[in-house]
């Protein structure tokens, strides 16, 4: 059942915000694994498991080598954000765990788009915290049906249905005690990715402003032109770009972690501490890569070339 979120229950709460995906095309790994739950295989650096590490802040990584997950936290509670393929559940737990924190105190589970290898581990993961699945409406098919419904993707990249306890506006701020995410529509990868932001302290006592990069990558097979199952798709990649670009981006984190760099700036934080995910360049130029290529793909299909 989806429905709208009422501001009840206890240290958690939806108000209106001010304002109104990132994932990069990754080369096909040597190795894959077979997933046994869906008969299908994924990439082994999907599923490999790393040290889990603080970004900046509260915020930190509990993903896998290539999938992200963020645990944002607070002393009244904590906010998860993707949690990968559903084989990834028990890295993700794992990861939460080594760092001390404590899973029954994740209060929300967000997503940045409703594919397999974003929340294929949702329903897990609400059910060992009792978080609330907050999506945008128009991805809250796809989380509650399991990826039944998808405009691309077809039975072989199903995932286990979660209930979807809320739907967020554009605008809209999940607040978990001090934590403010603000939900952005990026629609276009999925028809309700969504870009958050949120406002971090680094180590120096200065406050960043840190997004969380909704997906814009056209994935192979995608029709932009005369789309029947998605008639809007070439409006909503293109309003999705002009939302990215247009917010104040210092610290940029996505769904894969190779779109962000993650392993890279993990390897040099270790000297250099956490002002290494301080990359407005890196932001910009990630959004608009993935502009050229969405604008080329269209130009090809609309030319026939």
């Amino acid at each position: 059942m989806v429905r709208r979120f009422v501001s009840l229950c206890i240290g958690l709460s939806v108000v209106q915000g001010m304002l109104p995906g990132l994932a990069v095309v990754l080369a096909a790994p040597l190795v894959w694994n077979e997933s046994a739950a869906q008969g299908r295989s994924v990439p082994s650096n999907w599923t490999e498991k790393v040290k889990p590490y603080q970004v900046m802040g509260n915020i930190y990584y509990v993903g896998t080598l290539d999938l992200s997950s963020f645990l944002i936290t607070s002393p009244e509670g904590h906010v998860l954000i993707d949690t990968g393929v559903e084989e990834n559940a028990v890295a993700v737990l794992d990861n939460i765990r080594t760092l001390g924190f404590s899973v029954k105190d994740i209060r929300v589970i967000l997503t940045t788009q409703a594919h397999y290898d974003h929340v294929g581990a949702h329903a897990r993961l609400k059910n060992e915290s009792g978080a609330r699945v907050l999506v945008a409406a128009g991805d809250a098919p796809l989380v509650a049906g399991g990826g039944e419904g998808d405009y691309l993707f077809g039975p072989e990249y199903h995932f286990p249905p979660t209930e979807v306890d809320a739907t967020v506006k554009d605008g809209e701020v999940v607040k978990v005690g001090p934590i403010a995410l603000t939900a952005h529509l990026t629609p276009g990868h999925t028809k309700g990715t969504t870009t958050w932001t949120a406002t971090v302290r680094d180590s120096a006592g200065q406050d960043r402003k840190v997004v969380f990069l909704g997906s814009t990558t056209v994935n192979t097979g995608t029709k932009l032109v005369k789309n029947e199952k998605y008639p809007a798709i070439e409006a909503d990649y293109k309003h999705a770009f002009e939302v990215e670009k247009a917010l104040p981006c210092e610290v940029f984190l996505a769904a894969h972690a190779s779109a962000f760099g993650g392993p890279e700036k993990t390897a040099a934080a270790a000297a250099k501490g956490d002002a290494v995910f301080v990359d407005p360049q890196g932001c910009r130029a990630a959004i608009e890569r993935s502009e050229k290529a969405f604008l080329a793909e269209l130009e090809k299909q609309r030319t026939g070339g």
